[in-house]
C-alpha cells in the first residue's frame, strides 16, 4: 500500500509541476511553488525528487506522455485514415486552451543546454513520429493515401516539423483567428507529401 500511495503522490507532484510551468514558466519555477499547489513540504517534493532538474525533466516526460495518450486514442479510431490524420493535425495545432503549448516551447528552449531534457524530448518525438506513422501506413493500405512505404517516415517527419513551426508561431502570436489559416496551411502541406488520393471536397 505504501509503494502504491508513493506512486501516486508522485503523479501529483509531476501533474502540479506542468501546471506550475503552464502558469507561470520554468524560469520562474520553484519547488517550494509546486508543494504549495499540493500543501505540502518542499522537502517532501525533494524526496521523491531528488532536485530540480530532476523534477523538471520528469514533469516534461508526464505531460508528454498524457498527451501521447489522446493523440493514440484519435488514432485508433474507427475511421478512414485521411479522417483519421485530419483529427490528429486539428487536435496538434494549438486552440485556445484545448492543449497548453507553454511547456512544450519551455522544453525546447531548455533542451538547448540540459542534455537530459533534450534526450526526453527525442524519445518523445520518437513516439509522436510513431502514431503518426501508423495512420499515415493504413492510410497507404487502404489507397487514401499514395506515399510509398520507404517514404513515409520523411513524410511524417516533414509534418510534424511544419506543425511545430506553425504551432510556435501561433502561441506567440496569440491570433485565435490565424489558426484556420495555418490549419489550412498544414492539412494542404500533409496532402501534398503524402500524395492525398481523394481531393478535399
Amino acid at each position: 500500500m505504501g509503494r502504491k500511495r508513493a506512486e501516486v503522490r508522485r503523479e501529483e507532484i509531476l501533474a502540479a509541476t506542468v501546471d506550475e510551468i503552464e502558469a507561470t514558466g520554468l524560469r520562474s519555477l520553484r519547488v517550494a511553488d509546486v508543494a504549495r499547489r499540493l500543501e505540502l513540504s518542499a522537502s517532501l517534493v525533494i524526496y521523491h525528487f531528488a532536485t530540480k532538474e530532476a523534477l523538471v525533466t520528469e514533469a516534461f516526460a508526464f505531460a508528454g506522455e498524457n498527451d501521447l495518450d489522446q493523440a493514440r486514442e484519435i488514432a485508433a479510431a474507427d475511421r478512414a485514415a485521411h479522417q483519421v490524420l485530419d483529427d490528429l493535425l486539428e487536435w496538434y495545432l494549438p486552440s485556445g486552451s484545448t492543449r497548453s503549448w507553454a511547456i512544450w516551447m519551455d522544453a525546447w528552449s531548455s533542451a538547448l543546454f540540459d542534455e537530459e531534457i533534450r534526450r526526453t524530448l527525442a524519445q518523445l518525438d520518437d513516439a509522436w513520429q510513431a502514431v503518426f506513422a501508423e495512420v499515415v501506413r493504413r492510410g497507404a493500405a487502404t489507397g487514401d493515401f499514395t506515399v510509398a512505404a520507404d517514404d513515409i517516415e520523411a513524410a511524417v517527419a516533414k509534418i510534424i516539423a511544419h506543425l511545430d513551426g506553425l504551432s510556435v508561431r501561433l502561441m506567440v502570436a496569440g491570433d485565435e483567428d490565424l489558426r484556420a489559416t495555418m490549419m489550412a496551411w498544414v492539412r494542404e502541406f500533409a496532402d501534398s507529401v503524402l500524395g492525398r488520393a481523394q481531393p478535399r471536397v
